[in-house]
């Protein structure tokens, strides 16, 4: 048999190429024939493109290098993540883009414009210098790009942190009371003197506060996007919703056999990121005429009928559900639209806060569910009981029976794969 070294160059490199970055390094080592065909330009692009899902742009710098340098080091950093900041989170996605790693928050849109485009700020970037060596750089601050840090945690990849080494250079030149009054006109659209409440004033104080306190040093959590699969009622993924004088936060929508959850990405100093937000028991279907709506009292008659008639089911027929539970654990999904109709009136009860949002005035269905409220720093938290709302596959809402008000959800629907 005719030895692998004997191949014609394009050949062997077409071989190689179907080896990992890690296993390129080895093959390279074994004679000058394999090591020669290692440096080829298309066996580093494939390799990038498969483990990383990335393609390098044209620059002085070769594939090789920037798999070797760049991403075989901080290529973990590519996908979507929470930032752990206590009470109020936040959303990063990392991509590959002109060669370099970079860092961005995305925001939820001023409140209430729940169906505009997320706001986008660059955090920080990793990338390498001509000669192939490696800089990162915070990109925060009004003084651009200045020397940042991404010490590993462990040897994981679900966190890692970034790290500004010149924090000074984030200040405002005219002083802290400028920062403060910059940073509320990103936040909300307004200054800080046109908001009218004082509790959002409050608010929006000790945000900045806290958030500052971090000195722009963050630690990052993995978050995985669920895929999405048929049956479901609405894809599962990322959505901003109104939360009253707090505004817009942003929810992860998964499911768990017969429920649906809305896990909050970005939080509140009364229910923080990472908490339940939301919980839907999609056992419960309801169907209401437009009267039944708008009075109160005949929704929470509903809404306590279908408990009520939910813990006989699960009372009369243990054994069985038992059984079913089963099954459902191995399908993982059980969430269906079957026998379900695909549209029914919606309206706001008498009484009821909407915020001038323009709601649908038709849903595609409707199901019994809770939401979490607590008092200020996440004291005495507990579930209050609501209605989860399905207008469209981009679009849903949830009725707070007892707080008497609604929240609209839309979906994100910037790219982060």
């Amino acid at each position: 048999m005719e030895s692998l070294t004997a191949f014609p160059p394009e050949l062997l490199a077409h071989i190689l190429s179907f080896l990992s970055g890690k296993e390129l390094a080895t093959a390279a080592k074994v004679c000058k024939a394999f090591h020669e065909a290692s440096k080829v330009d298309f066996v580093w692009q494939r390799c990038m493109n498969r483990e990383f899902g990335v393609s390098c742009a044209a620059s002085s710098l070769s594939p090789r290098e920037i798999y070797t340098k760049l991403l075989h080091k901080y290529g973990f950093l590519l996908g979507t993540w929470q930032i752990e900041i206590k009470p109020y989170g936040g959303l990063v996605h990392v991509k590959f883009q002109n060669n370099k790693l970079l860092g961005l928050q995305y925001g939820a849109p001023h409140d209430p414009h729940v169906d505009w485009p997320m706001m986008v700020k660059e955090l920080f970037q990793v990338m390498l210098d001509d000669e192939g060596n490696t800089i990162i750089n915070c990109l925060q601050g009004p003084q651009g790009p200045h020397k940042g840090q991404i010490p590993l945690l462990n040897a994981s990849t679900a966190r890692f942190m970034s790290k500004c080494c010149c924090p000074d250079l984030h200040r405002h030149p005219q002083g802290r009371e400028q920062e403060f009054l910059k940073w509320c006109q990103e936040e909300m659209g307004v200054s800080e003197e046109d908001i009218m409440f004082q509790h959002m004033q409050e608010l929006l104080f000790m945000k900045f506060m806290i958030i500052n306190q971090y000195q722009f040093c963050y630690v990052y959590k993995r978050l995985t996007m669920p895929p999405h699969l048929p049956e479901q009622l609405i894809a599962p993924g990322l959505f901003k919703g109104t939360y009253g004088s707090h505004g817009l936060e942003i929810v992860l929508l998964t499911y768990d056999r017969h429920y649906i959850h809305c896990k909050k990405i970005t939080g509140d100093p009364n229910v923080p990121a990472s908490e339940l937000s939301v919980l839907v028991d999609t056992k419960k279907p309801l169907m209401l005429d437009e009267e039944q709506q708008v009075d109160p009292t005949e929704l929470a008659r509903v809404t306590e009928q279908a408990d009520k008639e939910e813990e006989e089911m699960n009372g009369n027929s243990a054994s069985n559900n038992q059984s079913q539970e089963g099954e459902a654990c191995g399908s993982g999904h059980d969430v269906s639209q079957q026998h379900l109709p695909q549209s029914q009136p919606f309206a706001i009860p008498e009484g009821f806060r909407e915020r001038g949002i323009n709601y649908p005035k038709t849903c595609k269905m409707r199901f019994c569910g809770t939401g979490l409220i607590a008092g200020h720093g996440y004291t005495s938290p507990s579930r209050t009981p609501g209605h989860f709302v399905v207008f469209d596959d981009d679009n849903f809402g949830f009725l707070w029976l007892e707080l008497r008000s609604l929240s609209v959800y839309s979906r994100v629907t910037e790219k982060m794969d």
